[in-house]
């Protein structure tokens, strides 16, 4: 399957995979941890040049969480500037397809957790020590690293354990990982109070968020060496309040007695007790320290590095087999689906919050002509000479019951100034008007008069009498009488 070494979004399919990072043709998976998962890689170039890598790729929910990308910035920077045999080699780093990845030296071998699983036993004394040496040198060279001016980093690892120590097929500890070492110039990338690390592995002031310094790598060194001799943690391997007392009272009775139960040489449980001391002034002051007792010890117990290194290989060597050291890789889909960097996800709350704006703005719209209007209520006639209201329409105000109000008053035709032609003559007999000088009958109503049908046209009356309805005003307004005389023909 080709894949495109750039992706371009154009619809809504879904992303194809991809088993490419910048240069690296990815082959399979090596392992998967809670921030990265790393890959074996292939480089090839003209002329026939080919060789495998080991590709470290960042979660990519990592990737967007604040401080992640600068923290993998400083491991690469770090890396950089670490050279030495037991320490990782770093070739390069990038990010393509959303995904950040470190070029890693492939180290062919299995981590001291995974041998220490597989043989269900731990190490011989001597092995344990030859070990615990290398990785204190690796440290001792990460500890005194510089930047490009020749200035010290005072770089602190922080999460030294069995799980970061690889043993390749020829017998050599590395430390493989550098992702949680502080340096100086970097103090603001580490939350204040956050634990970062393993609290079996911590020393008492990492775990109380103190200020570190080497001499907190030495303490965890010593707690390596300890379960390496012993398959145990002196301390617990609980992340509980029990775990914690312990480490802040660094027993050195109950560490012994942990170390002499499986019959460890003295100067090994010297040494270990040197390390897990309380306080950092009580213990080595440098990592190269540990390296150099060890060394010397092993030395006057006549024995060589190159045979420890011999039996160390073959122990690897049996054991890759059943561990196993790369698994079948299915394509990854891209982090990040657009040549602009923007994911589908983003793109999808985008145009959602376009749709809930579009829709607002229509609404308001819509609403505006309406804005300040009232249905009418208890429309008003003027009849006989008074005011009457009608009574509430069944559909706009069926549910609101009228309030109380006093008898309307009675309509004064003086006040209104009537035309003296269409109003009753107080000489005239009742029930006639008096137009023009001749009085006319009136048409007799029943109750409060004949009601008006379609077209004017009455219902039960000869003669329809004007209906005047007019728009209502505020209910608690009195209605007022109109200048007109509204029995004027």
């Amino acid at each position: 399957m080709s894949i495109p070494d750039r992706l371009v979004l154009d619809d809504m399919s879904p992303p194809p995979p991809t088993s490419r990072l910048g240069r690296y043709e990815i082959t399979g998976r090596i392992a998967t941890g809670g921030m990265a998962t790393v890959y074996l890689a292939r480089l090839e170039a003209t002329g026939g040049f080919a060789r495998e890598f080991a590709l470290k790729v960042v979660h990519p929910h990592l990737v967007s969480e604040t401080g992640f990308r600068q923290r993998f910035h400083q491991e690469a920077r770090l890396a950089s500037r670490v050279r030495h045999p037991n320490v990782v080699a770093t070739i390069d780093a990038g990010e393509d397809k959303g995904y950040c990845y470190l070029v890693l030296e492939l180290v062919e071998g299995a981590t001291l957790r995974q041998l220490m699983a597989q043989r269900n036993q731990p190490f011989a004394a001597i092995e344990a020590a030859h070990l615990v040496a290398e990785v204190a040198r690796g440290l001792h060279a990460l500890h005194t690293a510089t930047d490009e001016q020749g200035r010290p980093l005072n770089v602190v690892h922080r999460d030294l354990s069995p799980h970061n120590v690889m043993l390749d097929q020829s017998g050599r500890a590395v430390l493989i990982d550098l992702g949680l070492a502080k340096a100086d110039s970097n103090v603001n990338l580490t939350q204040v109070g956050v634990l970062c690390g393993k609290l079996p592995y911590m020393s008492p002031e990492q775990a109380r968020l103190e200020t570190l310094d080497a001499r907190s790598d030495v303490f965890a060194l010593g707690t390596v060496l300890y379960e390496l001799c012993t398959s145990k943690v002196p301390f617990g391997d609980t992340h509980t309040t029990a775990t914690l007392e312990r480490l802040q009272r660094c027993d050195a009775a109950e560490i012994e007695a942990g170390l002499r139960e499986v019959a460890v040489p003295s100067w090994i449980v010297d040494i270990v007790l040197g390390c897990l001391r309380a306080d950092p002034a009580d213990r080595y002051a440098t990592a190269l320290d540990v390296a150099d007792a060890l060394t010397q010890e092993l030395a006057c117990c006549g024995h060589s590095s190159a045979e420890i290194k011999a039996r160390l290989a073959d122990i690897v060597r049996v054991a890759l087999p059943e561990i196993g050291t790369v698994t079948p890789l299915e394509p990854m889909a891209p982090a990040l689906t657009s040549r602009g960097g923007r994911s589908m996800r983003w793109m999808a709350l985008g145009a959602a919050a376009a749709l809930v704006v579009f829709g607002g703005l229509y609404g308001t719209v819509r609403l505006l002509p309406t804005m300040g209007t009232k249905a009418p209520n208890d429309a008003m006639r003027f009849e006989a000479g008074s005011i009457v209201s009608d009574p509430p329409s069944s559909g706009l105000m069926a549910e609101e019951p009228a309030s109380p109000q006093a008898d309307p008053p009675r309509l004064d035709p003086a006040s209104v100034g009537p035309p003296s032609s269409a109003l009753p003559s107080p000489s005239a007999e009742p029930g006639t008007i008096e137009t023009n000088g001749s009085s006319e009958p009136m048409a007799e109503t029943d109750g409060v008069g004949a009601e008006t049908g379609a077209g004017g046209e009455t219902s039960g009356g000869e003669i329809p009498r004007r209906m005047i309805r007019r728009k209502v005003k505020r209910r608690d307004t009195e209605p007022t009488l109109r200048e007109r005389n509204p029995y004027a023909q």
